[in-house]
């Protein structure tokens, strides 16, 4: 009985050690498996990826064949003011363009991708050159040659981009799947390593032991070679990367960071944050961004840099950026520091400006185009105070400048309107407005103005046009203004009731012998 007695307690140890082996063998599987998991997730989030790049591809065909067609519309359309809705649309099609470009370039692209998409750009770049004569000559109205020179010198181009974006989105379809069959594979593998690795332990406990010391060993080293891939990841991003820690001293920069604020992560390393980093808002007083951007990210918040962020670099050079900062946490949940990322936008939002500026602007004078006139004359109607200050309108269609187009050609033509739009900006006062409402056609909004002093201002107009001594290859040409006014009453609630007058007024000027001034309600 006794020896009865010490073999279940001798054998105690061995089954509690067997136990806690087993215990060990089945967490080191968990680990192993959802260390495969998550790369499965990794692969998952690559194939995302790959889609997005395959819409985004698709949206730029899509955008680039539609300014194609914009432009071949406006070199056909005889209507001028048609033609110019579709340059408009053009442009307007160019900053969408922009836009699904830089959200592109956003995603990391592979070597292939890359030298595909520098073909792609430097195509782009041709046709972009050869677009802009082709705007000109359609702003010239010189149709004809416009629509030759969109089938001599587009038409092969257009045939190279269609060929190039549907080898981007076969590239994209072809990695997409090959990233689909890769997940499946290792989340077939990972089933298939969970199901041995439990029935080994349970059948022989000291060769899954062995097993797992191996495995162990494997997941170390793919741990650290993720650890470098990621590494690399963020040297190869065009995003700058600032990691910092708790005390704000620069712990990381990345290559595109060191090159935006022009020091090496040699430099700044261990060094306060603010001397690495000149980041403020564009205001007069050059607000720092850094303090309430840093306090948001250490008390455990993301926060986004506002849209009047810019960047001085060491070497005296501000960029305008865009970024986040998000906090880094500890295993424990604390916070370790946090990371900034900051993306150098000078470019777009230079091309954004301009294009928003055409959009609203006469490409010939510079002024107004009637678009954005109709728009401000609209708000100006529709304002609570709009009864508060008087307000008049003008229309002004100009006398004989057929003859001009007709006897000196089109140059001379636009010339003149040139010439007559720097002339009636200087006879306005600052705060009016000064549009061309297309051809020979102008409008006048004149704020806070009363009705004689409209009128006095109308008769400048008027007298200075009269007075424009336009000479052109040794030969004189006269000019006159017809120009209707309207005094913008507080019960005049639409802008077409404003507009009809104004073009009434305009009219009844220039067939009472032209070079007049009828003033709506007064003359009419």
């Amino acid at each position: 009985m006794s020896n009865g007695g010490k073999a279940p307690s001798s054998l105690v140890p061995v089954v509690a050690g067997f136990g806690i082996v087993l215990l060990l063998l089945v967490a080191v599987a968990a680990v192993g498996v959802t260390h495969i998991r998550k790369i499965s997730g990794e692969l998952t989030a690559i194939v995302s990826e790959r889609n997005q790049k395959a819409e985004i591809a698709a949206t730029m065909h899509g955008l680039h064949e539609a300014r194609y067609r914009a432009l071949m519309l406006a070199a056909s359309l005889d209507d001028p003011f048609e033609r110019d809705e579709e340059v408009m649309r053009y442009s307007r099609l160019a900053l969408d363009f922009i836009q699904a470009r830089d959200r592109f370039l956003a995603l990391p692209l592979d070597e292939e991708e890359f030298n595909l998409w520098n073909t792609l750009r430097e195509e782009v770049r041709q046709i972009e050159a050869k677009n802009a004569g082709i705007l000109e000559l359609i702003r010239k109205e010189s149709l004809r040659e416009a629509r030759q020179q969109i089938q001599r010198d587009l038409a092969g181009h257009q045939q190279v981009m269609t060929e190039g974006w549907s080898r981007l989105l076969a590239m994209q379809r072809s990695k997409n799947q090959l990233a689909l069959q890769e997940a499946e594979a290792i989340n077939a593998r990972a089933s298939r390593l969970s199901v041995g690795l439990s029935a080994s332990a349970l059948v022989v406990g000291c060769i899954v032991t062995v097993f797992v010391v191996r495995r162990s060993r494997k997941l170390e080293k793919d741990l650290f070679e993720e650890k470098e891939q990621a590494q690399v990841t963020l040297q190869s991003i065009a995003d700058g990367v600032v990691r910092f820690d708790t005390e704000l001293r620069v712990s990381f920069l990345n290559r595109a960071a060191e090159f935006m604020v022009g020091l090496s992560l040699r430099e700044v390393r261990n060094r306060p944050l603010t001397d690495a980093l000149d980041l403020f808002a564009r205001q007069e007083e050059r607000t720092s961004l850094l303090p309430p951007l840093t306090e948001e990210v250490l008390g455990g918040h993301h926060a986004d840099l506002p849209p009047t962020a810019c960047l001085l670099s060491a070497h005296g050079m501000e960029v305008e950026v865009e970024g986040t900062c998000s906090p880094i946490h500890s295993p424990e949940g604390g916070i370790e520091g946090g990371v900034l990322i900051l993306r150098d936008v000078t470019e777009a939002r230079e091309m954004q400006r301009k294009l928003m500026w055409q959009a609203d602007h006469d490409g010939l004078t510079g002024l107004v185009n009637r678009r954005a006139f109709e728009e401000r004359v609209s708000r100006t109607l529709t304002s609570k105070r709009s009864g508060d200050y008087p307000l008049s309108l003008m229309f002004i269609d100009l006398d004989h400048f057929k003859q001009v187009n007709d006897g000196a050609g089109h140059a001379a033509g636009d010339e003149l309107l040139r010439l007559l739009a720097r002339l009636m900006q200087t006879r306005v006062r600052e705060g009016d407005m000064v549009a061309r409402l297309g051809g020979d056609e102008f409008g006048v909004m004149l704020f806070s103005c009363p009705a004689d002093m409209a009128e006095k201002i109308a008769g400048l107009l008027r007298e200075s046009v009269s007075n424009l001594q336009f000479e052109w290859e040794g030969r004189s040409y006269p000019v006159g203004a017809s120009i209707g006014v309207v005094h913008l009453a507080s019960n005049w609630m639409t802008l077409d009731e404003c507009l009809a007058a104004a073009d009434a007024a305009c009219y009844k000027a220039k067939n009472s012998g032209r070079n007049g001034i009828v003033v709506h309600g007064k003359d009419t």
